[in-house]
């Protein structure tokens, strides 16, 4: 990859995505909102960014999120600016998000090759593998993931389904619940809990209900009385400004968050060997990264949920163990019922290293 520092100031600055076009772009990045036919509205003279770009080979990234999430922004911008370090072919990437294509929707197009990367979590395709969402699970870095042979596990999974896994960009901090109410003796017994089916073992645990609702329907649903609480990974509350809505976090977390990239197979076997460990090794570097990236991401956005006026709820001691039980039990159960297979492979991988609560 060629960096050209002029060439790089020549792309076109995308307004409204939280950074400016030197700090995300360079010869790897040319990145937006939208497909190429909303981009006008943003600001964006596509035409022009692949002028300035033109020997450049075009990757498009389908994101699971906008850049109301944080992650998008902090920590998928920073990766894709280490791969733009460490890659010498004259790649871009088109970052394209869940307005392009619905977030439970992306796997499919990305595995037929419509679209290159994903950035998304496992449990938004579930349907198609249950191997992504187990690693929310498990306890441990990436390198641990390594070392007990999990990561190459589900890399052949996800291989074997059209897709290479290329990074696990981890949130150690893992999930949370925000209630309207503190929590009783009794835990969230009684009260209806916003969460997709891997909170839903949490939730039971605890006493409570779930019920299944988008990101988008969780503000309105709080503040009509539709639901008591939210389960949601420990950042994003503050960006959908669910303080509005929501007094109390609980605490403690549980579990830890999978951010996977994932790569078109035949993508990545058009890469020259060189590039393919060129982007294996910086990903593999980024990994370690990105838990540093998360931990400033969750610290930061707590104090200005605190500033913002909500308040922590503690669990008992009885019931914080229970949930921590609970937790990678009930995460493995649940996929086990749809890839039951290589779940049963993981699992015993997982035990054997001592990576589950």
């Amino acid at each position: 990859m060629v960096h050209d520092t002029a060439a790089r100031h020549r792309l076109p600055r995308l307004e409204g995505y939280g950074r400016s076009n030197s700090m995300i772009s360079r010869q790897f990045l040319t990145s937006r909102l939208g497909a190429v036919a909303g981009a006008a509205a943003l600001g964006l003279t596509f035409a022009t960014a692949l002028a300035n770009s033109a020997e450049a080979r075009d990757l498009r990234l389908l994101s699971g999120w906008d850049s109301s999430y944080v992650a998008v922004d902090h920590v998928l911008h920073p990766f894709l600016e280490a791969l733009d370090e460490a890659v010498a072919e004259d790649l871009s990437v088109t970052v394209m998000g869940p307005e392009t294509v619905p977030p439970f929707e992306q796997f499919d197009p990305v595995s037929r090759g419509l679209f290159d990367l994903l950035f998304t979590n496992g449990a938004y395709h579930f349907n198609e593998t249950s191997v992504g969402m187990a690693l929310d699970g498990i306890t441990g870095d990436t390198e641990t993931l390594r070392a007990a042979g999990i990561w190459d596990a589900v890399d052949a999974e996800y291989q074997a389904l059209g897709l290479k896994l290329v990074a696990v960009l981890y949130d150690l901090n893992g999930y949370h619940i925000m209630l309207k109410e503190p929590l009783g003796e009794n835990g969230l017994q009684g009260r209806r809990v916003r969460g997709t089916p891997i909170y839903h073992p949490a939730i039971n645990v605890l006493g409570g209900s779930p019920v299944v609702l988008p990101g988008g329907e969780i503000y309105p649903a709080l503040e009509r009385g539709v639901i008591d609480g939210a389960a949601w990974p420990t950042i994003g509350a503050m960006s959908y400004r669910w303080f509005e809505v929501a007094d109390y976090i609980m605490r403690p977390t549980f579990g830890q968050v999978g951010h996977l990239v994932l790569m078109n197979i035949d993508t990545w076997n058009g890469l020259s060997d060189d590039t393919r460990a060129e982007i294996e090794s910086a990903a593999r570097a980024f990994e370690i990264e990105a838990n540093g990236l998360f931990d400033t991401l969750v610290a930061d956005e707590s104090a200005a949920l605190e500033e913002a006026g909500m308040s922590v709820t503690e669990l008992s001691d009885s019931l914080a163990e229970t949930l921590g039980q609970a937790w990678f039990s009930g995460v493995f159960d649940l996929a086990g019922t749809q890839s039951p297979k290589a779940i049963e492979e993981m699992r015993g991988l997982a035990t054997e290293a001592g990576l589950g609560d």
